[in-house]
């Protein structure tokens, strides 16, 4: 059985109540486990396997995406899944990461913690094990600066051999057996046996619970080390009961050189008034504050505020659990200097091993503070990390502040981009229009415009950009920049390229079909310029269909097709006008003109046989009749059609006379 928990969303559509039951043997979820069913199913019409289970129909499901949630064995107790019920084509790989970090935050929550009253024997003994004979292992993760990818410190970690095997769970099992504070202080100690070994232009940090601080043996343990490089990383599961006796054991450790930095800010007991209280030198944001930060606006005024706040008390704030790009740039421009997490580095016992790490943050430009949008860090943090392209453009058209998102549409990189106008990589066709629109901005005639446009990408491809600009005024109402938006739509031009490709081409022959011909008979109509007509037409072609099969005459036009094309100049037009009747659409009006032509395309087309499929050899005949139109004779396009068919009866007349002529027949009468 499945049981039905609503996170979010209408659920009286589906007609679902929270705690609903239903049988698995129906369900996409089973499906989607076992592999029947993706994923992500954009449209349910479209999966032949969703499309027919009587709960697509029931619910009348259009999208779906499902991903297991997994249990702290790694077995499935259930899924976390997304409904709609309109079809959503555009779901993507991207949608898909953010419910499986749903189904990862989900199964975070559910996991229990362990029953730390009843504690295996064996465990117990593991853990004893650990602290007697220091049976662990400290290896160190590197803190970054997130602009330069500089090292600026490290933090010591402990690693344990026995179950649960987690630091945290280990230590609270230590506690129940009443040796947290022993095996702390041994972590400690190794730690700091390893200083010299670690790079001198930095600190390094060592986790340490208030409870341990307070009876952890301090002359000892910094004897022959340097205490100015050593960070007190205070971790806290339980509130402080005394800060006056902690306090007063941080004032002694500080004057010996050593700094203090609070752990998991934003989590647990490490709230801003425990910040206060202990006023350190550093503050490290929990990685639940961290996480998904550039896809969560309330999570970045978070990390903004705390930073802020760091900064009115003296503080460096450093950013924990980095995992990605956009995190790492979320970070950067809530103004967090520092970070740590795998995407930067990963913890290792190499203590030698650190080196500046390859991803860095996109720089935050403050040069714009005195302007009320651009000043604020909302609009940073959108320029940062919006999916759409944006770029600070200059009066002139240089691009003073470009994203990622742009950099990648256009294919450049900041320096390259930085160094060019837009004029410069704007398809030549479309410069003059994006200029007017900037001009009437520039005048006080508008304060923005949207235009299509293409722009030219670094490796030569023409992007198609839906751009928005937006004019942004200074001092006194001058105009200081444009704010640009812009979204790559080359593919949605290619769709429409491609369905108006359709509409206008014969799908047997994949010429030009009626409409085109039409279209373009419209086109020259219109300006007046002039025009020529050849109506061709297939003789004896009902007897090749009878004779060889539908498939022979298939062959034959596609062949007559590629003959005509071939036959004709650059600038003329083929088009398939129906059945097997072909026009050729052609800027020569004059009698001579189009004599030429039509002897140069019965030549090309009459030229040989064709062998068809089943190897039988089909002659071409090919009956053309002309006409033009000729600037400013005021006949119609069905005028001139019609003249160009009459031609084409009248030559095919003649044709017929000189063949009984040449039989010995007598000829049509005069």
């Amino acid at each position: 059985m499945q049981v039905v928990e609503a996170i979010d969303g209408d659920t009286d559509i589906l007609g679902w109540s929270p705690g609903d039951r239903s049988s698995l043997t129906g369900s996409y979820s089973v499906r989607v486990i076992d592999g029947r069913l993706p994923a992500v199913i954009p449209d349910t019409s479209a999966d032949k396997t969703a499309s027919v289970l009587p709960r697509t129909q029931k619910l009348g499901l259009g999208a779906y995406v499902g991903v297991p949630l997994l249990g702290a064995d790694g077995s499935t107790v259930g899924m976390v899944c997304a409904v709609s019920q309109q079809a959503k084509p555009h779901l993507a790989d991207v949608d898909l990461r953010i419910v499986n970090k749903m189904a990862e935050l989900i199964g975070a929550l559910l996991e229990l913690p362990a029953n730390s009253t009843n504690i295996h024997a064996e465990q117990r003994e593991g853990i004893r094990r650990v602290v007697a004979e220091r049976d662990f292992e400290v290896i160190f993760q590197a803190v970054h600066d997130v602009v330069s990818g500089k090292v600026v410190g490290v933090e010591a970690l402990a690693r344990f051999p026995c179950e649960p095997f987690r630091p945290d769970l280990v230590l609270g099992e230590a506690a129940l057996l009443g040796l947290d504070i022993e095996l702390e202080t041994a972590v400690v100690a190794r730690a700091l046996s390893l200083l010299p070994q670690l790079p001198k232009d930095g600190f390094v940090t060592v986790n340490i619970s208030p409870s341990a601080v307070l009876l952890a043996p301090w002359p000892e343990l910094l004897a022959g080390v340097d205490p100015s490089r050593l960070v007190l990383e205070i971790t806290e599961h339980d509130a402080v009961e005394n800060y006056d006796a902690l306090d007063e054991v941080l004032e002694a450790c500080r004057a010996r050189g050593m700094r203090v930095a609070v752990d998991d800010v934003g989590a647990g007991f490490s709230s801003f008034s425990h910040v206060l209280e202990l006023a350190p030198e550093f503050i490290k944001i929990d990685q639940s504050i961290t996480r998904n930060i550039d896809a969560d606006d309330a999570r970045r005024r978070l990390a903004q505020s705390i930073a802020e706040f760091a900064a009115q008390i003296g503080a460096t704030v450093i950013a924990e659990g980095v995992e990605s790009q956009g995190e790492l740039d979320a970070v950067c421009a809530a103004g967090i200097p520092w970070a740590q997490g795998y995407y930067l580095s990963r913890p290792h016992s190499h203590t030698h091993g650190f080196g500046a790490c390859g991803a860095l943050a996109e720089p935050v430009d403050q040069s714009f503070a005195d302007f009320d949008l651009l000043g604020e860090r909302r609009f940073e943090l959108a320029l940062t990390h919006s999916p759409i392209g944006m770029a600070i453009v200059g009066l002139d058209g240089s691009f003073q502040r470009t994203n990622r998102a742009l950099r990648t549409i256009l294919g450049y990189g900041r320096k390259a981009l930085a160094g060019l106008t837009f004029q410069e990589i704007t398809h030549p066709d479309d410069l003059d229009a994006d200029l007017a629109l900037l001009g009437e901005c520039l005048a006080g005639r508008r304060r923005s415009y949207r235009m299509d446009k293409r722009f030219i990408a670094a490796d030569g491809r023409i992007v198609w950009c839906d751009l928005t600009a937006v004019l942004v005024q200074g001092h006194r109402n001058q105009p200081h920049c444009f704010v640009s938006q812009i979204l790559d739509v080359t593919a949605d031009r290619m769709r429409e390229a491609e369905l108006a490709r359709q509409a206008t081409t014969d799908t047997l022959t994949k010429i030009a079909n009626r409409s085109a011909a039409w279209g373009q008979l419209e086109r020259l109509d219109a300006a007046d310029e002039g025009y020529g007509i050849l109506f061709c037409d297939i003789e004896q072609f009902k007897s090749v269909n009878d004779r060889c099969g539908h498939q022979a005459g298939d062959e034959l036009l596609i062949e007559v097709a590629g003959r005509l094309l071939a036959a004709i100049d650059g600038d003329d037009l083929v088009a398939r006008w129906g059945g097997d009747e072909f026009l050729v659409i052609t800027n020569t009006v004059d009698d001579p003109g189009l004599a030429h032509l039509t002897h140069r395309i019965t030549s090309q087309v009459q030229k040989t046989p064709i062998v068809v499929a089943d190897g039988t050899q089909i002659s071409i005949v090919l009956t053309i009749g002309s006409a033009a139109h000729r600037p400013g004779d005021g006949r119609s396009i069905d005028a001139i059609l019609d003249c160009a068919d009459q031609a084409m009866y009248k030559q095919r007349r003649f044709q017929a006379g000189v063949f009984r002529l040449a039989a010995g027949q007598p000829g049509p009468s005069s």
